[in-house]
């Protein structure tokens, strides 16, 4: 079997990135209850599209070329890369539910899906990586079927979590003065 030319194969790479960010957003966007409009939907799907897909724009950076060869062949991983952006967005994500801004915690939750999707099948040749100022550690592999059930549940946990945290913001009600 020939080998395909390596431009075919980061493109089909990034293509099955996008893809797979905008199944599970949609799979999110479908579990929710939320009323959000057409255009706020296909907003959501587009940001999960492309931030699944421009992850890998980092690779370029790193290389300082826009030389494919000089993006794939780096001595380390990129920074965008860096599984504890997944840890952050997710915290980002609790926060603005639990200060009840809905809208905002769905773009948030699409960025994170969108993170955690590409970092995720990323894992399954190099293994997750998180660095941090207080570690620098890599996983080994994960297997292909971990792969696919973590990317299957995680938008169904994010649903969940969208739809049951509470506000940490007391209501305020007004009292009529008498």
């Amino acid at each position: 079997m020939a080998q395909k030319p390596a431009l075919l194969r980061a493109c089909i790479d990034n293509a099955t990135h996008a893809f797979i960010g905008c199944l599970a957003t949609e799979i999110l966007l479908r579990s929710l209850k939320y009323q959000i409009t057409l255009q706020e939907y296909c907003v959501l799907l587009f940001v999960a599209t492309g931030v699944s897909s421009l992850i890998d724009l980092d690779h370029f950076i790193e290389a300082r070329s826009f030389r494919l060869q000089d993006a794939t062949h780096l001595g380390r991983r990129p920074f965008l890369h860096n599984s504890a952006i997944c840890i952050v967005i997710l915290a980002l994500l609790i926060l603005t539910k639990r200060l009840e801004r809905n809208r905002l915690s769905l773009f948030i939750g699409a960025v994170f899906i969108a993170f955690s999707t590409h970092h995720l099948r990323d894992a399954t040749r190099r293994g997750i990586w998180i660095k941090s100022p207080f570690q620098d550690s890599s996983s080994p592999a994960v297997p292909y079927v971990l792969y696919l059930a973590f990317v299957n549940i995680i938008p169904h946990i994010l649903a969940h979590l969208m739809q049951t945290t509470r506000s940490i913001v007391p209501k305020i009600k007004l009292v009529e003065m008498v």
